[in-house]
């Protein structure tokens, strides 16, 4: 038997909708455009929600960042940023570890316009802005040197926000059948409520197994750190 050689299962956002809707026991006809405002909602609800239970795989970026002047210390990270994994500095072609720390650690450093080679930072998760756009930015110490050492970052951001009917979510072949069922969730809770615990359970069952595929397989190393920044003598 042939196969299709194809990889394009893709629902559109609509297509989520009919299928959330039809798990969650609804009937498609006497589906009104209510409940596609109130589901849609809900859409960016799921995205949050997903947001908090840690980073995905899929939203991973990276930046680079060269210093506009000398004395630099601050930087904004591009728009819907949640955390950064990790940073290096490249300077002539050799990459060097910097070290995340504490708001607190930021604040009493002695002179954060000293310049030299940059070997720390601090993320500044500040609160949405009046729009709802979530800011973040990057404070690093030493001070930018020069103009041609760059920072590069490793990131995490937030899905992109649900759109029209016939636009993708921001989610990748491995969650979708998650997305189904995080979205049926929240169509119960609202006109279902009698099936919502059945579905939340199945729910929670498709996060389980989207989550433990969606990993780093890469070996772990765990190993001591005995220097001062740290708390050890």
């Amino acid at each position: 038997m042939a196969s299709t050689l194809t990889f394009g299962i893709n629902p559109n956002l609509a297509t989520y909708v009919d299928e959330a809707c039809e798990r969650a026991g609804l009937d498609l006809q006497e589906i009104t455009g209510q409940h596609i405002i109130s589901i849609r909602r809900s859409m960016g609800f799921v995205f949050s929600k997903w947001t908090s239970l840690g980073h995905r795989q899929w939203k991973f970026t990276q930046i680079e960042h060269t210093a506009a002047a000398i004395g630099e210390t601050v930087f904004d990270l591009p728009v819907g940023t949640v955390e950064v994994q990790s940073v290096v500095l490249r300077r002539n072609g050799v990459d060097t570890e910097m070290y995340s720390i504490s708001r607190s650690d930021y604040l009493v450093l002695h002179d954060k316009n000293l310049t030299g080679r940059p070997d720390r930072y601090f993320t500044d998760r500040r609160r949405d802005d009046e729009a709802g756009i979530n800011n973040v930015q990057m404070f690093f110490w030493l001070a930018a040197e020069n103009i041609t050492d760059t920072i590069i970052v490793d990131l995490w951001q937030q899905p992109e926000d649900p759109g029209i009917a016939t636009n993708t979510p921001d989610i990748p072949f491995r969650f979708q059948d998650c997305f189904a069922a995080d979205l049926a969730v929240r169509v119960a809770q609202k006109y279902k409520p009698d099936r919502m615990q059945d579905l939340k359970a199945e729910a929670a069952q498709a996060w389980v197994e989207a989550h433990d595929e969606d990993r780093d397989t890469a070996p772990l190393i765990i190993s001591a750190n005995y220097s001062r920044q740290h708390g050890r003598p």
